[in-house]
């Protein structure tokens, strides 16, 4: 396959499957947070904590596996973690104490990163900018079936079998993906491409990043940006069970139609980010985050609308993402070639770390309402416009790499 081809339908199943292992582990775990909580929590470590270890390992998991893909190749390195996936859910399925779920979660997590991170990568080998963001879109559409369902199933197996058997299916959906891994990823990577694992060279690439204004700028965007989504998923169960009084097998259908706005704003990129340009799309995205953030804290602060008041522009929040994540990945990871794979780390591990910095935030001010978490999107959504329009800046389309 070379760097003109489009994406193919294959490989989008393929790397959607395992992008969406920890889409799985996190959404499919939600609706149990209120059971877990009672059931576990010892005052001083809650339920809540347990995504916060979550997001920790999955950025912990983005620093390795992208600079160990740039060296074994692409394929060894994800069957590693989805191995490792399949274990931990068995750990976490069978935890009697919340330190446990907590150190369990944490190498699940660690686990999961694999199929995302170097998925970016196996992208980034096979296309350029404009078809690596509609190639990003397409799988974005596969992983999202994931979060459309798994609140829902996860909803109902907490109701029927208690929610150690989430986990437990969670290791069956490993097992799926291990199938999909073998079947359908092809090694994108050859051998006479790959780097020396050198600690030394690994840092200065992550400094060479670090350096590069434009690419920083797309890295920060799309990590404030998501961070947006992991506060609604650290808040939203509690917020929407405990304030409106939402039943946990219900909470999966709001969810739903947080994740199906991201499914249209996914679709609608592919369709149109050849025409107008990634950069254009990520600055389209990046605005209307903040202005559905803007209008979800006015309607947390005066109560207007219930519900539906929280639901409707959490709602432009979560679905705007889908014009987002895309975009700044793929422009994010462009000037770095062969290094593909560390960059997309570096990418993971700065939105994962602000993601699970957000959650614990939005944790510790709970105050049973929903102005923290409104308060927390604001901020986030404010921080990301402004690297968009400071760090990134305006890219002319012919300037853009075709």
């Amino acid at each position: 396959m070379t760097p003109s081809d489009r994406p193919t339908r294959r490989l989008t199943m393929a790397l959607g499957a395992l992008t969406a292992l920890g889409a799985a582990a996190i959404d499919m775990y939600l609706p149990a947070l209120p059971a877990i909580d009672r059931e576990l929590a010892t005052g001083a470590v809650t339920a809540q904590q347990t995504l916060s270890a979550f997001f920790l390992g999955l950025a912990a998991g983005q620093l390795i596996y992208g600079p160990l893909s740039d060296r074994f190749g692409r394929r060894p390195v994800i069957a590693f973690g989805v191995v490792l996936f399949v274990v931990t859910s068995l750990v976490c399925a069978f935890a009697n104490s919340m330190e446990t779920l907590l150190l369990g979660r944490f190498f699940q997590a660690l686990a999961a990163s694999a199929g995302a991170i170097v998925g970016r990568a196996v992208v980034r080998d096979l296309y350029r900018l404009d078809d690596a963001a509609r190639a990003q879109s397409f799988i974005q559409l596969v992983f999202l079936m994931t979060p459309l369902l798994a609140p829902t199933i996860g909803g109902y197996i907490a109701l029927w079998f208690d929610w150690p058997a989430i986990f437990i299916a969670l290791a069956g959906f490993g097992g799926l993906c291990l199938v999909a891994l073998v079947t359908l990823l092809p090694e994108t990577l050859p051998a006479p491409r790959r780097r020396p694992l050198n600690l030394a060279a690994v840092f200065t690439a992550y400094g060479a990043v670090l350096r590069h204004k434009r690419s920083m700028g797309c890295i920060l965007t799309g990590g404030f940006a998501f961070a947006c989504m992991f506060t609604y998923f650290a808040e939203s169960a509690l917020v929407f069970t405990r304030v409106y009084g939402v039943v946990e097998q219900d909470y999966g259908l709001l969810f739903a139609l947080n994740v199906l706005g991201l499914m249209a704003a996914n679709f609608l990129n592919g369709r149109v980010v050849g025409r107008f340009g990634a950069f254009a799309m990520l600055a389209v995205g990046a605005a209307l985050v903040w202005l559905g953030a803007m209008v979800l804290l006015a309607v947390a602060w005066t109560g207007f609308g219930g519900l539906w008041g929280l639901v409707l522009p959490l709602m432009l929040v979560v679905g705007s993402l889908g014009l987002v994540g895309a975009n700044a990945m793929a422009a994010a990871l462009e000037p770095f070639g062969d290094r593909a794979g560390l960059a997309a780390s570096l990418q993971g591990f700065m939105q994962m770390t602000i993601g699970a910095l957000a959650a614990f935030l939005v944790g510790q001010f709970h105050d049973g309402s929903a102005m923290p978490m409104a308060v927390t999107i604001a901020v986030l959504a404010s921080l990301s416009l402004a690297a968009r329009v400071f760090l990134v800046g305006h890219v002319p389309r012919d300037a853009q790499p075709s």
